[in-house]
């Protein structure tokens, strides 16, 4: 098994990680349908995500840790071992006619990963045989996923294709891409940070997505107020009408103990305003690391109705014809490093519209 790195950051595409792929799951033995979409508020790429089943918190762990994966074979390895394209063959070829529906034209490029399922258990987490089976069906639920990718153009261009792709070796291994979208994040464009160490400090679905969605939107060395309310309708996303009112109490209070417990992490502080609104700050990396914990004023008591915080449409400017070309300015192989990278790295300081693609989705994120 390959050394993992002790921060484990992971390049997430910050539009899929603000969708609502995945949520906390009730537990049940029939999971409701996947289908959920990500439309920017003032225009932009419009996402789409289809399954049969919906997603959870260990869909959403094993996926981060496919893309830790790639992110250290694109540092060490040479770029025809790991990229993938419409003109590659072998396995790669595979790869990409799974991902892609037997549509061996499509455009784009994505990365190539070689696991086991011993080396998915150790990143994980979890071992066992009932975990690996547990793993297997996780696995499965990503590989059923259709992303629709529509640009707003003129041509209203758009991209179709696999969340994952698998191909089970004659040599016992792993062979899996992902979808072109999450590899361009990986190899140098526009990406969020999200910490897989962090992640699995965290005890509850609801801290684990709530943990996801925060990286995803706020900067490191950056802050932001928030509403618990605001937060509420981000991880579940159903409409409140309808839902009882215990049900929506017992939320609150799974989002309240989840910024606690990401409070306690040595990365962020979460500082309560008044009650249902905190502020959320987050350092720039391991050497900025904050002793202050999360701190609750006496006057912050859990919600017990009261006036409805505001849910803003979330906001986003991306290049809408981005995916339709490739990425000129990705770092080549063998120059990232798996490290705490302070928010600078997250664009391209030659490219100023990266980094305000940056700042909008940031303003995305009001109490």
């Amino acid at each position: 098994m390959r050394q993992i790195s002790t921060s484990r950051i992971v390049r997430l595409d910050p539009a899929t990680g603000l969708s609502c792929l995945f949520r906390p799951l009730p537990k049940s033995k029939v999971r409701p349908t996947l289908d959920v979409e990500y439309r920017p508020k003032h225009g932009g790429l419009t996402l789409r995500f289809s399954a049969r089943e919906a997603l959870g918190m260990p869909e959403q762990t094993l996926l981060l840790t496919l893309l830790e994966l790639a992110q250290e074979h694109y540092a060490v390895a040479s770029r025809s071992a790991v990229v993938i394209d419409r003109y590659t063959q072998g396995i790669g070829q595979d790869l990409w006619r799974a991902l892609h529906e037997s549509q061996i034209a499509a455009d784009g490029e994505t990365l190539y990963i070689r696991t086991s399922w011993h080396e998915l258990a150790g990143r994980c987490g979890s071992q066992g045989g009932r975990s690996q089976q547990l793993r297997e069906a996780q696995l499965r639920r990503l590989c059923e996923v259709v992303v629709w990718e529509k640009a707003d153009d003129a041509q209203r261009s758009f991209r179709q294709s696999r969340l994952v792709s698998v191909v089970h070796g004659s040599d016992l291994r792993l062979h899996l891409a992902v979808n072109c979208r999450l590899a361009g994040a990986v190899m140098g464009s526009l990406y969020a940070q999200v910490s897989l160490t962090e992640r699995q400090m965290l005890a509850t679905d609801t801290a684990q997505a709530t943990h996801a969605f925060l990286s995803t939107t706020l900067r490191p060395g950056r802050s932001v107020p928030i509403g618990i309310d605001t937060l509420m309708h981000r991880l579940w996303s159903d409409a409140a009408d309808g839902i009882p009112e215990g049900t929506l109490r017992a939320r609150r209070k799974a989002v309240r103990d989840s910024l606690e417990a990401i409070g306690a992490l040595p990365s962020w502080t979460v500082a309560w305003l008044r009650p249902g609104i905190a502020e959320i700050q987050r350092s720039k990396g391991g050497a900025e690391v904050r002793a202050r914990r999360s701190q609750s004023p006496a006057s912050a008591i859990p919600d017990r109705g009261g006036s409805t915080v505001p849910v803003p449409a979330t906001a986003e400017h991306f290049d809408a014809t981005r995916f339709l070309v490739g990425v000129a300015d990705s770092p080549r192989p063998g120059t990232m490093v798996n490290e705490p990278m302070d928010y600078r790295q997250r664009g391209d300081e030659k490219n100023p519209s990266k980094n305000n693609e940056l700042a909008t989705l940031e303003a995305a994120v009001l109490i």
